[in-house]
């Protein structure tokens, strides 16, 4: 009798235990939306196709364009290239599964497949023979936006693949700082940086932190940033030429102002392009090469005198030919400039500026070149 009451008990709590976990998952189900449990779909059965009626109740087929012949084993809906489905889907000799007594069905008109609607050709369509498709690279090169040659190369600018040049800044002779003139083509895309920073011994007085760099985008786009400290003056800038639409973007961001205007002309450059532009000009003595800037918001005609031609000793004793230039620019520059600028460059293909002086609120400024770092062009890479 105990052990028939054991095996009772055992089975009353494996029942109870199992109510109680059929309850949970059901509860457990309702939390996350109602299920509903149906029998499985069962497979699409062969179906056999009057073709005598589907034929009567297809669309009429244009005299003058001759009906395409179709694929052996295709069926009358299937596409030239389409995939074939199911029992379909094997050799195109195989004959199609036959079907049992119950599943031979006969479609009747009303339960035909609609047959794809096909294009009449007019008379003046019909006469032209129609195109091909385009393969997937072609058609994507047929629809991509064409790009718009360059207006600017980097050979303007640059003749050689890196530039470095590096100059000991002196006020009223004294040491002050010292300034880096970097250019670099990679690739086509010519990028110009200036660094100038003042000594230790400047900074607590009259400290002066500048960095302005530009790049050409694709030859129609210059992007110029100018962030200066020159004593309690501050500034962030930048703008944009766009030199196919004659117009430019200038946002100041510290101010939080911004303004777009057009230019007269394409051939606008910023300040540091200028100076690399008139690099590679064929100077003459008594000339004047024109240059069109934008700078300070504003874009100017700057006339550049080439005045004469100079013998000057450099900082390591070497002496060098040098032709002297002077930009009659109104703006005031990258230097924050108050008087005229003079510029020496080696009188020869390079051009190299040895030696800039200007003047400032606070007197002469003269900078020296002391280091030359250049990475000429790979004529191997040029060629290919």
């Amino acid at each position: 009798m105990n052990i028939s009451h054991k095996k009772i008990n055992i089975l009353a709590s494996c029942l109870a235990l199992s109510l109680l976990s059929h309850i949970l998952f059901l509860y457990t189900l309702r939390m996350f939306g109602t299920y509903t449990f149906v029998a499985p779909v069962n497979h699409t059965q062969a179906v056999m196709v009057d073709l005598a009626k589907l034929r009567e109740n297809s669309a009429p087929v244009d005299p003058q364009k001759p009906r395409e012949a179709s694929d052996e084993g295709k069926s009358p809906q299937e596409e030239p290239g389409e995939k074939r489905h199911g029992a379909q889907a094997g050799k195109a000799d195989s004959p199609a599964p036959t079907a049992g007594p119950a599943e031979h069905v006969k479609l009747k008109p009303a339960d035909s497949p609609t047959p794809k609607k096909q294009k009449i050709d007019t008379p003046a369509e019909s006469s032209q023979p129609a195109s091909a498709p385009l393969p997937g690279a072609a058609r994507k090169a047929a629809t991509a936006p064409a790009i718009a040659p360059p207006l600017r190369t980097a050979g303007e600018f640059l003749a050689s693949k890196n530039e470095k040049l590096t100059y000991a800044i002196s006020l009223l002779g004294l040491p002050v700082g010292n300034a880096e003139l970097e250019a670099k083509n990679e690739n086509g895309e010519v990028r110009i940086t200036l660094r100038i920073k003042s000594n230790t011994a400047i900074s607590s007085l009259y400290p002066v932190d500048d960095v302005v760099e530009t790049r050409h985008i694709a030859g129609n786009f210059l992007i110029t940033k100018i962030k200066q400290q020159e004593g309690s003056f501050k500034s962030d800038i930048g703008f944009t030429l766009f030199l196919r639409d004659k117009s430019v973007f200038w946002i100041d961001l510290l101010k939080k102002r911004s303004i777009k205007e057009s230019i007269p002309t394409s051939d606008v450059l910023d300040t540091l392009s200028g100076f690399y532009y008139l690099r590679n000009r064929a100077l003459q003595v008594g000339t004047t090469e024109m240059l069109h800037i934008y700078d300070s918001e504003v874009y100017a005609d700057v006339p550049v005198e080439v005045l004469r031609r100079e013998k000057m000793r450099l900082p390591n004793l070497k002496e060098v030919n040098t032709v002297v230039v002077r930009p009659l620019q109104q703006t005031a520059g990258i230097f924050r400039r108050t008087g005229e600028i003079l510029i020496w460059m080696t009188d020869d293909a390079n051009k190299v500026p040895v030696r800039i002086v200007t003047s400032i609120a606070l007197g002469k400024v003269t900078a020296d070149l002391v280091s030359a770092e250049t990475t000429p062009v790979d004529e191997k890479a040029k060629e290919k």
